[in-house]
Protein backbone atom coordinates (compact mmCIF):
# COMPACT_ATOMS: atom_id res chain seq x y z
CA UNK A 1 0.00 0.00 0.00
CA UNK A 2 1.25 3.47 -0.84
CA UNK A 3 -0.26 6.89 -0.31
CA UNK A 4 -1.77 8.38 -3.43
CA UNK A 5 -0.58 11.69 -4.84
CA UNK A 6 -3.26 14.37 -4.60
CA UNK A 7 -3.61 17.94 -5.80
CA UNK A 8 -4.39 19.37 -2.37
CA UNK A 9 -2.80 22.75 -1.85
CA UNK A 10 -2.74 25.14 1.08
CA UNK A 11 -2.52 28.89 0.81
CA UNK A 12 1.08 30.06 1.22
CA UNK A 13 0.11 32.18 4.21
CA UNK A 14 -1.37 29.14 5.98
CA UNK A 15 1.69 26.97 5.30
CA UNK A 16 4.05 29.68 6.53
CA UNK A 17 1.92 30.14 9.64
CA UNK A 18 2.16 26.42 10.38
CA UNK A 19 5.92 26.34 9.84
CA UNK A 20 6.46 29.35 12.12
CA UNK A 21 4.48 27.58 14.80
CA UNK A 22 6.52 24.41 14.29
CA UNK A 23 9.76 26.33 14.82
CA UNK A 24 8.44 27.92 18.00
CA UNK A 25 7.27 24.55 19.29
CA UNK A 26 10.66 22.98 18.53
CA UNK A 27 12.26 25.57 20.82
CA UNK A 28 9.67 24.85 23.50
CA UNK A 29 10.38 21.12 23.19
CA UNK A 30 14.13 21.59 23.57
CA UNK A 31 13.56 23.72 26.67
CA UNK A 32 11.32 21.09 28.22
CA UNK A 33 13.84 18.35 27.43
CA UNK A 34 16.51 20.41 29.18
CA UNK A 35 14.31 20.71 32.27
CA UNK A 36 13.29 17.06 31.99
CA UNK A 37 16.94 15.94 32.23
CA UNK A 38 17.17 17.31 35.76
CA UNK A 39 14.01 15.44 36.78
CA UNK A 40 14.28 12.14 34.94
CA UNK A 41 18.02 11.60 34.49
CA UNK A 42 18.79 8.85 31.96
CA UNK A 43 15.07 8.48 31.23
CA UNK A 44 15.31 11.75 29.26
CA UNK A 45 17.81 10.08 26.89
CA UNK A 46 15.15 7.48 26.09
CA UNK A 47 12.69 10.27 25.24
CA UNK A 48 15.16 11.92 22.87
CA UNK A 49 15.67 8.60 21.09
CA UNK A 50 11.97 8.09 20.40
CA UNK A 51 11.03 11.65 19.41
CA UNK A 52 11.78 11.07 15.68
CA UNK A 53 8.96 8.51 15.76
CA UNK A 54 6.35 10.89 17.23
CA UNK A 55 4.09 13.10 15.13
CA UNK A 56 1.41 15.73 15.55
CA UNK A 57 -1.86 15.08 13.74
CA UNK A 58 -4.15 17.87 12.47
CA UNK A 59 -7.60 17.22 11.07
CA UNK A 60 -8.39 20.04 8.64
CA UNK A 61 -11.41 21.47 6.90
CA UNK A 62 -9.78 21.69 3.47
CA UNK A 63 -12.30 24.24 2.20
CA UNK A 64 -11.72 26.77 4.98
CA UNK A 65 -8.18 25.60 5.96
CA UNK A 66 -9.29 25.66 9.58
CA UNK A 67 -8.26 23.01 12.09
CA UNK A 68 -11.06 20.72 13.27
CA UNK A 69 -9.12 18.72 15.84
CA UNK A 70 -5.59 17.70 16.73
CA UNK A 71 -3.70 15.03 18.59
CA UNK A 72 -0.63 12.86 18.51
CA UNK A 73 0.56 9.70 16.81
CA UNK A 74 3.61 7.49 16.39
CA UNK A 75 5.08 5.24 13.74
CA UNK A 76 4.52 1.49 14.05
CA UNK A 77 6.17 0.89 10.65
CA UNK A 78 8.22 3.21 8.38
CA UNK A 79 5.04 4.64 6.81
CA UNK A 80 2.15 3.72 9.16
CA UNK A 81 1.11 5.93 12.09
CA UNK A 82 -1.19 4.95 14.92
CA UNK A 83 -3.40 7.53 16.63
CA UNK A 84 -6.71 7.58 18.51
CA UNK A 85 -9.92 7.19 16.55
CA UNK A 86 -11.44 10.10 18.46
CA UNK A 87 -8.76 12.39 16.98
CA UNK A 88 -10.02 11.76 13.42
CA UNK A 89 -13.65 10.75 14.05
CA UNK A 90 -14.98 13.95 12.44
CA UNK A 91 -13.78 12.80 9.00
CA UNK A 92 -13.75 8.98 9.20
CA UNK A 93 -16.42 6.42 10.03
CA UNK A 94 -15.95 3.65 12.56
CA UNK A 95 -14.56 0.34 11.27
CA UNK A 96 -13.33 1.99 8.07
CA UNK A 97 -10.84 0.39 5.66
CA UNK A 98 -8.89 2.10 2.88
CA UNK A 99 -10.95 2.53 -0.30
CA UNK A 100 -9.66 3.59 -3.72
CA UNK A 101 -12.47 6.05 -4.36
CA UNK A 102 -12.67 7.53 -0.86
CA UNK A 103 -9.69 9.42 0.52
CA UNK A 104 -9.74 11.14 3.91
CA UNK A 105 -6.54 13.04 4.63
CA UNK A 106 -4.98 14.81 7.58
CA UNK A 107 -1.90 16.96 8.10
CA UNK A 108 1.01 15.42 9.97
CA UNK A 109 3.99 17.24 11.46
CA UNK A 110 7.06 15.03 11.73
CA UNK A 111 9.86 15.62 14.20
CA UNK A 112 12.25 16.73 11.43
CA UNK A 113 10.18 19.86 10.94
CA UNK A 114 8.28 18.72 7.84
CA UNK A 115 4.58 19.05 7.12
CA UNK A 116 3.07 16.07 5.25
CA UNK A 117 -0.25 14.61 4.23
CA UNK A 118 -1.41 11.25 5.56
CA UNK A 119 -4.40 9.11 4.58
CA UNK A 120 -6.77 7.47 7.03
CA UNK A 121 -6.52 3.77 6.11
CA UNK A 122 -8.03 1.83 9.02
CA UNK A 123 -10.17 2.66 12.02
CA UNK A 124 -11.64 0.78 14.93
CA UNK A 125 -14.82 1.62 16.76
CA UNK A 126 -15.29 4.07 19.61
CA UNK A 127 -14.46 1.34 22.14
CA UNK A 128 -11.16 0.42 20.51
CA UNK A 129 -10.39 4.12 19.88
CA UNK A 130 -7.53 3.38 17.46
CA UNK A 131 -6.85 4.43 13.88
CA UNK A 132 -4.05 4.02 11.34
CA UNK A 133 -2.68 6.66 8.97
CA UNK A 134 -0.51 6.12 5.88
CA UNK A 135 1.99 8.95 5.46
CA UNK A 136 2.75 10.34 2.01
CA UNK A 137 6.09 11.01 0.30
CA UNK A 138 5.21 14.69 -0.16
CA UNK A 139 5.92 17.74 2.00
CA UNK A 140 4.37 21.17 1.76
CA UNK A 141 6.71 23.83 0.36
CA UNK A 142 6.59 26.90 2.66
CA UNK A 143 7.32 29.16 -0.32
CA UNK A 144 4.51 28.01 -2.61
CA UNK A 145 2.09 25.96 -0.48
CA UNK A 146 2.38 23.15 -3.03
CA UNK A 147 3.38 19.54 -2.36
CA UNK A 148 6.97 18.55 -3.13
CA UNK A 149 8.07 14.93 -3.41
CA UNK A 150 10.36 14.08 -0.52
CA UNK A 151 10.38 10.34 0.28
CA UNK A 152 11.50 9.36 3.76
CA UNK A 153 11.26 6.33 6.01
CA UNK A 154 10.50 6.95 9.67
CA UNK A 155 11.75 4.85 12.61
CA UNK A 156 8.94 2.73 14.09
CA UNK A 157 8.58 2.19 17.83
CA UNK A 158 8.69 -1.27 19.36
CA UNK A 159 5.76 -2.58 21.37
CA UNK A 160 6.16 -4.22 24.77
CA UNK A 161 3.53 -6.40 26.45
CA UNK A 162 5.54 -6.80 29.66
CA UNK A 163 3.92 -4.25 31.94
CA UNK A 164 3.00 -4.37 35.60
CA UNK A 165 1.75 -2.08 38.33
CA UNK A 166 4.54 0.18 39.61
CA UNK A 167 6.48 0.32 36.34
CA UNK A 168 7.80 3.83 35.56
CA UNK A 169 6.44 5.32 32.33
CA UNK A 170 6.40 8.54 30.33
CA UNK A 171 3.47 9.86 28.31
CA UNK A 172 4.73 11.56 25.17
CA UNK A 173 2.47 13.48 22.85
CA UNK A 174 2.12 16.18 20.24
CA UNK A 175 5.60 17.65 20.79
CA UNK A 176 5.14 20.07 17.88
CA UNK A 177 1.47 20.83 18.16
CA UNK A 178 -1.08 22.92 20.02
CA UNK A 179 -0.14 21.37 23.37
CA UNK A 180 3.58 21.71 22.68
CA UNK A 181 6.23 19.56 24.32
CA UNK A 182 4.04 17.40 26.53
CA UNK A 183 6.29 14.98 28.41
CA UNK A 184 4.96 13.67 31.71
CA UNK A 185 6.45 11.03 33.98
CA UNK A 186 4.63 8.62 36.29
CA UNK A 187 4.00 4.96 37.04
CA UNK A 188 1.48 2.30 36.05
CA UNK A 189 -1.04 2.48 38.89
CA UNK A 190 -3.52 -0.16 37.67
CA UNK A 191 -4.19 -2.56 34.81
CA UNK A 192 -7.87 -2.85 33.90
CA UNK A 193 -9.10 -5.84 31.99
CA UNK A 194 -12.14 -5.40 29.70
CA UNK A 195 -14.58 -7.05 32.11
CA UNK A 196 -13.50 -4.84 35.03
CA UNK A 197 -15.12 -1.61 33.78
CA UNK A 198 -18.52 -0.98 35.26
CA UNK A 199 -21.43 0.38 33.26
CA UNK A 200 -21.64 4.16 33.45
CA UNK A 201 -17.95 4.78 34.02
CA UNK A 202 -16.37 7.48 31.84
CA UNK A 203 -13.92 4.99 30.39
CA UNK A 204 -16.67 2.82 28.92
CA UNK A 205 -15.62 3.70 25.38
CA UNK A 206 -12.44 1.66 25.82
CA UNK A 207 -14.05 -0.94 28.06
CA UNK A 208 -13.70 -3.62 25.38
CA UNK A 209 -9.90 -3.55 25.48
CA UNK A 210 -7.21 -3.78 28.12
CA UNK A 211 -6.51 -0.36 29.65
CA UNK A 212 -3.54 0.93 31.64
CA UNK A 213 -4.12 3.47 34.39
CA UNK A 214 -1.23 5.84 35.12
CA UNK A 215 -0.56 8.94 37.18
CA UNK A 216 1.46 10.40 34.28
CA UNK A 217 -0.71 13.34 33.18
CA UNK A 218 -2.46 12.83 29.84
CA UNK A 219 -4.04 15.92 28.29
CA UNK A 220 -5.83 16.30 24.93
CA UNK A 221 -2.52 16.91 23.18
CA UNK A 222 -1.24 13.51 24.29
CA UNK A 223 -4.15 11.67 22.65
CA UNK A 224 -2.73 9.05 20.30
CA UNK A 225 0.84 9.40 21.55
CA UNK A 226 2.80 6.57 23.16
CA UNK A 227 3.10 5.63 26.80
CA UNK A 228 6.67 4.32 26.98
CA UNK A 229 8.71 2.27 29.44
CA UNK A 230 12.33 2.72 30.52
CA UNK A 231 13.53 0.96 27.37
CA UNK A 232 11.66 3.34 25.05
CA UNK A 233 9.12 0.67 24.14
CA UNK A 234 5.40 1.37 23.78
CA UNK A 235 3.30 -0.15 26.56
CA UNK A 236 0.18 1.83 25.71
CA UNK A 237 -1.52 4.44 23.52
CA UNK A 238 -2.49 7.56 25.47
CA UNK A 239 -6.21 8.26 25.55
CA UNK A 240 -7.21 10.85 28.16
CA UNK A 241 -7.33 11.83 31.80
CA UNK A 242 -10.60 11.53 33.68
CA UNK A 243 -12.23 14.87 34.48
CA UNK A 244 -12.43 15.81 38.16
CA UNK A 245 -10.16 12.90 39.06
CA UNK A 246 -6.55 13.63 40.02
CA UNK A 247 -3.84 11.26 38.75
CA UNK A 248 -6.26 8.98 36.87
CA UNK A 249 -5.11 8.82 33.26
CA UNK A 250 -5.74 6.04 30.77
CA UNK A 251 -3.89 4.38 27.90
CA UNK A 252 -4.93 1.53 25.63
CA UNK A 253 -2.57 -1.38 26.37
CA UNK A 254 -0.09 -2.33 23.63
CA UNK A 255 -1.54 -5.85 23.48
CA UNK A 256 -4.80 -4.31 22.24
CA UNK A 257 -2.85 -2.26 19.69
CA UNK A 258 -1.09 -5.41 18.52
CA UNK A 259 -4.45 -7.11 17.95
CA UNK A 260 -5.62 -4.03 16.06
CA UNK A 261 -2.55 -4.10 13.79
CA UNK A 262 -3.09 -7.81 13.15
CA UNK A 263 -6.68 -7.03 12.14
CA UNK A 264 -5.44 -4.43 9.68
CA UNK A 265 -2.93 -6.85 8.13
CA UNK A 266 -5.57 -9.54 7.79
CA UNK A 267 -8.05 -7.12 6.19
CA UNK A 268 -5.38 -5.81 3.82
CA UNK A 269 -4.36 -9.32 2.77
CA UNK A 270 -7.97 -10.35 2.18
CA UNK A 271 -8.56 -7.21 0.13
CA UNK A 272 -5.45 -7.85 -1.97
CA UNK A 273 -6.62 -11.36 -2.82
CA UNK A 274 -10.05 -10.16 -4.00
Amino acid sequence: MSARATQLKLEVQKVQELYRKMQADQKALQQQLKEFKTQAGSFSDVVEQILPSIVSVYVMDWDTELEISSGSGFFVSPDIIVTNYHVIEDIADEDYFYEEDEIEQVLVETNDGKLRLAEVVFTGNAEEDLALLLISDFTFDPETGEQVESPQEHPPLELSFDVKVGDPVIAVGNPLGQFAATLTQGIISAIREPDESEEGEEEDRVAEVRVLQTDAAINPGNSGGPLINMAGQVVGVNVWGLEDADSINLAIASVALDDFLAGFEETFEDDSQN
